[in-house]
């Protein structure tokens, strides 16, 4: 004799889901950190998972994950191929001008090279003492959205 007069569906989507909210995924990730968690979860990697994947050890990309250690910019390729696309938020020219460094893996000098100017003025646009004139962001602008191979 049947005691229960309903049956509980769910899909295997949604059942997915709750469980990566419950292992900590974040809807909207705010840090480089928060950002590695989530994906990592999606794709179902552990931690030495996607260490390998990325070229590093487990213990570097814990780290990353906690929000220690910021990846040095010759990791950033690498972690934009992972994404998909550069995973933090731009508001300043600051921030386009990391981006920029980030995308392509170089350093200031390098970056300065490239935009042929000194890498002072390169140090002091990334920590917002000053702002690149308007046709220098758009440079810079033009490698951040596409980094040179």
């Amino acid at each position: 004799m049947p005691f229960c007069f309903f049956t509980i569906r769910a899909s295997k989507t949604s059942l997915r889901f709750k469980n990566l909210i419950r292992k900590g995924f974040n809807l909207n990730p705010e840090s480089l950190g928060q950002h590695l968690h989530s994906k990592r979860l999606l794709l179902n990697l552990t931690q030495a998972q996607a260490a390998k994947e990325l070229g590093t050890i487990r213990e570097q990309y814990e780290r990353w994950e906690r929000d220690e250690v910021t990846p040095i910019v010759g990791f950033w390729p690498r972690l934009v191929r992972f994404f998909g696309t550069y995973p933090l938020a731009i508001n300043t020219p600051a921030e386009w001008v990391l981006k920029a460094r980030r995308v392509n893996g170089l350093s200031q000098y390098a970056l300065g090279r490239k935009i042929k100017i000194i890498a002072e003025l390169v140090r002091q646009w990334e920590h917002g003492q000053a702002e690149p004139p308007a046709p220098m962001l758009e440079k810079i602008q033009t490698l951040a959205v596409h980094p040179s191979r």
